[in-house]
């Protein structure tokens, strides 16, 4: 009996993986990326891609390029992570939000210290 069960293990596992594979993909490419935080608007760019099996994303600004700690995608859900410099402090800021087809958006925590939205379109 468990082994006839084994190739509907085979194919619910397979499903799983080609739906986490699909939502990760969705949030692949560079989006043009618009913080609104208490400081005001600051807009940047993003890129996230997979390397070595793993999500990974790079800002770009007019202050140059840095890597972001880390980015999680969850079904539609996203969540962005970076530190920054502030006032010679280092700041982390947590994107969370959802990706719909060419657009993201959600809210901003700025070290706990303040809240804020922001919204990408991909390029």
């Amino acid at each position: 009996m468990l082994h006839a069960l084994r190739p509907a293990f085979v194919a619910l596992a397979l499903l799983v993986v080609a739906t986490v594979a699909q939502a990760q993909s969705a949030a692949l490419g560079t989006w043009n990326l618009t913080t609104n935080s208490p400081q005001g608007d600051s807009q940047s760019v993003v890129e996230i891609r997979e390397t070595d099996g793993k999500l990974v994303a790079i800002g770009k600004s007019a202050r140059g390029e840095r890597p972001y700690d880390s980015v999680s995608v969850d079904g539609t859900q996203i969540t962005l992570v970076v530190t920054i410099s502030f006032n010679g402090t280092p700041l982390v800021i947590t994107y969370t939000g959802r990706v719909e087809g060419t657009t993201m958006s959600g809210s901003a925590d700025f070290g706990g210290m303040a809240s804020g939205t922001w919204s990408a379109a991909k390029q």
